[in-house]
């Protein structure tokens, strides 16, 4: 800068100031704004006339500006750093520094305003991409656990979301759990319900035996193994038993009230001490599998004819959980049926759907043999159907007859008799048998007459799944 005067020099340090692709925001020590370059004014989307004379915190405190560095730099005298989002969009990266004179007195708090608006939305976007990634690996990690489709666990009535709940519980601790129902009740999805709810590690066993199904002379062997030679057409190499196969997961311990009694005092050993003998062995193997026992039995009747023993019953049942029968819940009949038809449909590649009235008639059967019954009777209904639409004539006869011998419940047993709750109870039926009758939402909505809008709001007020 030979030769230039000083007056020169700073017009042309201004000019540079001026260009600087970050913004510059200056105010004197007081908060009075005395200046701010072109590029922050693009970067703010503010007017230089709104900005000059004025200053920050009342600019601030009337929402002119979002937020600023400023005002707290010139009380604390300690520069500061923020992500400011302005309104029109743009996130800046404000610093402000505070400038005194020789006597430490702040004269200037001079801001640098850099754009990173992109980079917040790079930012945003892995975010978003990682979150995402993490949903696809929890729901992979559940197909996995999962591994079929009927397991899933459908839920509607009161009683049945008590029962899940419980169940989630449950789940995050190590404790033994005895699930009671009656058969085809679903203990068995329960059982795997809260083994794949707890520790997420996708190797954890499950390893599930029917105590009913295998003959008692072989249970023993199945349980806890056995040594080479321990037994006449032993094999050669001895067998792991299913304890140990459950290690560090679930054993799953389905009929537990059919297990003979010689295997209820083994079984019982095992759960206290932790440890597993081998038939034929000396040494004891360590074990920690979580114990889920299942029955469809009265353990307690079992307990007073001596065919159950007491302390085992204990030591299974510290969390006992009992899934109400299909015909106490028939909320859920609907939605199962639901289901069921659409599992089947795209099994088969067929669009088949169901009538009000053969739906209707479904929910008012007794279900003795519970939710397998039912996916039983739907999956028949629509193969034996020669149509797209299934009716009552599709329904097997034994049902059908029993549904023809029962009454309508009478308006006098629903839980409150007014007019506006049986209305209620009336719309939520029409309307969850029509969407299952229809196969579509747009569909149900033609056939009630009404906007599809109308019927998503419907649906979500009456809880229709």
């Amino acid at each position: 800068m030979a030769g230039m005067d000083v007056a020169g020099e700073n017009r042309l340090l201004w000019k540079i100031i001026d260009s600087s692709y970050d913004g510059l925001f200056m105010t004197d020590g007081t908060g009075q704004i005395l200046y701010c370059n072109d590029a922050y004014l693009r970067i703010s989307g503010l007017r230089r006339s709104t900005l000059l004379g004025r200053h920050i915190d009342e600019l601030v405190r009337e929402g002119v500006i979002p937020d600023a560095c400023s005002p707290e730099v010139i009380r604390t005298s300690v520069p500061l750093t923020k992500v400011i989002d302005y309104y029109h969009g743009v996130s800046a990266l404000v610093t402000s520094i505070p400038v005194a004179d020789e006597g430490g007195r702040i004269v200037r708090v001079v801001s640098n305003v850099r754009d990173i608006t992109e980079l917040m939305r790079i930012r945003a976007q892995l975010k978003d991409s990682k979150d995402l990634n993490e949903e696809y690996r929890r729901k992979l990690r559940q197909v996995e656990k999962n591994g079929r489709e009927d397991r899933e666990l459908l839920v509607v009535s009161p009683a049945m979301e008590r029962v899940v709940k419980l169940a989630e519980r449950v789940s995050q601790v190590s404790s033994p759990v005895l699930i009671q129902g009656e058969s085809g009740v679903g203990k068995d999805m329960l059982a795997r319900f809260i083994h794949d709810n707890g520790d997420e590690r996708a190797d954890r066993p499950f390893v599930q035996i029917n105590c009913s199904a295998i003959p008692e002379t072989l249970l023993e062997s199945e349980l806890f193994g056995y040594e080479a030679g321990a037994f006449t057409g032993a094999s050669k190499k001895g067998k792991v038993g299913l304890f140990e196969l459950a290690n560090n997961g679930t054993l799953f311990l389905d009929e537990i009230g059919e297990m003979p009694a010689a295997l209820q005092v083994k079984l019982l050993d095992v759960l206290q001490r932790g440890k597993v003998y081998r038939l034929g062995g000396t040494k004891t193997v360590q074990v920690r599998a979580r114990i889920i026992a299942a029955t469809n039995t009265n353990l307690e009747r079992l307990l007073e004819e001596g065919r159950f023993r007491r302390d085992l019953y204990y030591r299974l049942s510290v969390i006992p959980i009992v899934i109400p029968p299909l015909r106490e819940r028939r909320e859920d009949i609907i939605p199962l049926i639901a289901h069921f038809m659409e599992r089947i449909n795209r099994k088969f590649n067929w669009t088949k759907t169901m009538t009000p009235a053969a739906a209707d008639m479904l929910t008012r059967y007794g279900w003795p043999g519970n939710v397998r019954e039912l996916r039983n009777v739907v999956e028949h209904m629509m193969v034996v159907a020669d149509k797209e639409t299934v009716d009552e004539s599709h329904i097997p006869a034994a049902v059908a007859e029993e549904v023809s011998l029962k009454p309508a419940v009478p308006v006098g047993q629903l839980p409150d008799s007014s007019l506006k709750a049986v209305m209620e109870a009336v719309e939520r039926e029409v309307i969850a048998k029509t969407i299952v009758a229809c196969g579509s939402m747009r569909r149900a909505a033609d056939r009630l007459g009404i906007d599809l809008s109308t019927l998503v709001r419907k649906k979500r007020k009456h809880g229709i799944k």
